[in-house]
């Protein structure tokens, strides 16, 4: 009798741990976002795109890790906040971008941080049709601003 309570104990477990470890969450850090250009088309399918209207007058604005677009959201909505901003970016000329998240980089403090108080920025490339160079944003999940868009881009509406 005994040796069957720990051989179902034993059965129970490896499916407790079977389901759980079925389920992978995606890496906190790394990895890549690839938006198709088709569901960007009028802004995302996935992901509503926030309203973006005015481009910044700072020619730095998100093409530097020392001003980068602030999309908020925290480690509870910020991944959403990022694809939202992006999902709104056009082209000069109106044009549907699409992205690829690239790298996290550029450790810096922040009270709202996953780990120590501690950050990351997220980087991605994006470009658009005419466009074959890919133009690399920098965005802060962690902390919120007015959005606008970068010069050389233009805003969903």
């Amino acid at each position: 009798m005994r040796n069957r309570t720990w051989v179902w104990l034993g059965v129970m477990g490896v499916l407790a741990t079977g389901c759980s470890s079925a389920r992978k969450a995606p890496p906190l850090y790394g990895g890549t976002t690839t938006l198709p250009t088709a569901a960007n088309e009028s802004g995302s399918a996935v992901v509503l795109p926030f309203v973006v209207r005015d481009v910044s007058d700072d020619e730095t604005y998100g093409y530097s890790e020392k001003n980068p677009i602030r999309v908020g959201g925290g480690r509870s909505a910020g991944v959403r906040n990022q694809l939202r901003y992006l999902n709104a970016l056009k082209g000069p000329q109106g044009q549907a971008v699409t992205y690829e998240r690239k790298a996290s980089c550029c450790p810096f403090r922040t009270r709202r941080g996953v780990v120590d108080n501690s950050a990351l920025l997220d980087v991605y490339a994006v470009t658009w049709t005419g466009n074959p160079t890919p133009v690399t944003l920098y965005l802060n999940m962690y902390r919120g601003g007015k959005l606008l868009a970068p010069r050389g881009f233009t805003g969903a509406q």
